[in-house]
């Protein structure tokens, strides 16, 4: 009878041996893919787990920009500031200490490179003096309040519709004070530049070339001077620095959407509850990719198509970690990337808090990605993570 029984013991203890032995996982979220030389590969997706989503609002300078806006376009209006340096003869300067030179005429040039919005729609602006100092470090939408100038439009003969050269002449009186104040330091004026503001009736966005490492078609004042008698001389000033700032309320791109928007700062943040992965797990590659509402999604020209990806470092204060981040291309109606990296990145100092979603070219245009959210109706459009690891 012992002989009878032991062929049937042998297959039950070692199946009891394979089940202790076994620690696959089988949390939700997480399926066996293959096995490769004794090493276990799964794959979780965040469709099978607790995700959410926002946009929220991140005001921030845009100095480090190379591109000024001006205009108004969709829910954005765009403003732009400038002040100007000097680099003037000694003879000049000593005439204009002197009150010896006249400023017969002045004017801006600015060079379009970027159009956000109808090419045909209306566009003009008014130009103010500033009183008050500020920084293109510092300086943002927030900053507006704060800012003090003449309500007073300095502009004349605007250029409102061209291919590529856009100029205005200042007041001379305007332009002659900042002459003086170069010139003798001791008198009582001030060179804070001016302010570029749109008119209500514009309905659209320019951008132009800002002051950049190469100096190339950044804004250029022109002076032309007189010494009466003497001579007539045109004279430049250039760029000391400049800034764009975006004001706004957040675009509303329907209830399932999230924005992403470029300047105006609007960015995204997604959750995906990450639990259920196992410890000690390594990871061999993460995937987010994001379903694009092509109909609410609105470009410029020219743009960049892309989005980049951080992780969160403080969900308080929505910062982000600067470690590490992934950038994610636009392929059809959906923005993929692989954010390997990120995932590898959480634990230990920095936990999951979810990513951040940033326009790739946030300081450069005014551009709106409309993305499907965790709330999406049609479930397959939601933000996916998929997350390929490995254990023995």
């Amino acid at each position: 009878m012992i002989k009878k029984f032991f062929p049937f013991l042998i297959p039950a203890i070692f199946a009891l041996i394979l089940i202790s032995c076994n620690d696959s996982p089988t949390d939700l979220g997480v399926g066996y893919v293959d096995n490769l030389d004794g090493v276990g590969l799964y794959k979780f997706s965040s469709d099978s787990v607790t995700q959410s989503s926002n946009s929220f609002e991140h005001v921030y300078s845009l100095g480090g920009s190379a591109r000024l806006l001006i205009g108004k376009a969709e829910n954005a209006t765009a403003y732009s500031m400038i002040k100007y340096k000097f680099s003037l003869a000694d003879t000049i300067i000593a005439d204009i200490k002197s009150n010896k030179i006249n400023v017969l005429d002045s004017w801006v040039s600015l060079v379009k490179d970027y159009k956000f919005g109808d090419s045909s729609a209306a566009f003009d602006y008014d130009v103010y003096k500033i009183n008050s100092n500020w920084s293109s470090s510092t300086f943002s939408a927030d900053s507006f309040g704060l800012l003090s100038y003449d309500n007073i439009n300095v502009s004349s003969f605007r250029e409102t519709d061209n291919d590529t050269l856009y100029t205005f002449h200042i007041d001379t009186s305007v332009t002659s004070s900042w002459l003086h104040s170069f010139a003798d330091t001791s008198l009582d004026y001030t060179n804070y530049g001016i302010l570029i503001s749109p008119k209500s009736e514009s309905q659209k966005v320019l951008g132009f070339s800002a002051l950049s490492s190469t100096g190339e078609d950044q804004p250029l004042l022109t002076y032309v001077i007189e010494k009466p008698g003497v001579y007539i001389d045109t004279v430049y000033a250039y760029t000391f620095a400049d800034i764009s700032f975006v004001t706004g309320n957040r675009f509303d791109a329907g209830p399932e959407n999230l924005v992403i928007q470029s300047s105006l700062s609007t960015e995204a943040k997604l959750f995906f509850d990450l639990s259920s992965l196992p410890k000690d797990i390594t990871i061999n590659s993460a995937t987010l990719t994001l379903t694009v509402d092509t109909l609410q999604t609105k470009f410029g020209k020219p743009y960049n198509n892309a989005l980049t990806a951080y992780l969160i470092a403080d969900s308080t204060i929505d910062s982000v970690y600067s470690g590490v981040y992934a950038s994610l291309s636009r392929s059809g109606a959906t923005f993929t990337g692989k954010v390997t990296e990120l995932v590898r990145t959480i634990g230990g100092n920095i936990t999951n808090q979810g990513f951040i979603v940033k326009a790739s070219s946030e300081l450069y245009g005014i551009e709106i990605f409309a993305i499907k959210g965790s709330n999406a109706a049609n479930v397959s459009q939601r933000p996916k993570l998929e997350i390929v690891f490995s254990r023995r």
